[in-house]
């Protein structure tokens, strides 16, 4: 097991070319989904219970988990974030989308930077930050069932 971890960890963060393929089944709603290296990162429901976090490629799913939906959001002055956790084990993988803020611009607007990605925790410690480099739909985490929201965390 933790060869395959280490394993998804180094594959995650190659800097080969991005794709990102939605690994979603057509009977499921898409939640999130992205390209990171040559694999992609999806989200995915099924059900009005759970979803689903797939890792991998369309020919070869590296990692699935289901879970409840375990839902935290905050918000700061001139953006905000939400994270879903995918406990597993000692780890949990945790999908973020966040914008904020950036620089002012000459017309007088402001820049607005989106970012999205996953973190890997093990034991409460974070391995790694694996950013989003392409999307196959929204940069945020959309459809949900329904879900209690929990407390944010930051990483």
């Amino acid at each position: 097991m933790m060869k395959r971890f280490i394993l998804c960890i180094s594959c995650l963060v190659t800097s080969l070319p991005s794709i990102a393929d939605n690994l979603c089944l057509s009977n499921e709603k898409t939640s999130f989904s992205c390209g990171v290296g040559t694999k992609s990162i999806s989200v995915c429901s099924a059900n009005d219970r759970t979803v689903i976090y797939r890792f991998g490629t369309t020919n070869n799913v590296e990692l699935e988990i289901e879970s409840v939906v375990h839902f935290s959001r905050t918000g700061y002055s001139g953006g905000g974030a939400g994270h879903l956790v995918f406990p597993n084990g000692k780890y949990k993988y945790i999908v973020y989308s966040r914008g904020i803020s950036g620089e002012w611009r000459d017309d007088g607007s402001r820049e607005y930077i989106q970012t999205s990605g996953v973190y890997v925790v093990k034991n409460e410690r974070l391995l790694v930050d694996v950013e989003c480099k392409h999307f196959s739909g929204d940069r945020f985490i959309g459809y949900l069932p329904p879900f209690e929201e929990e407390e944010f965390e930051y990483y």
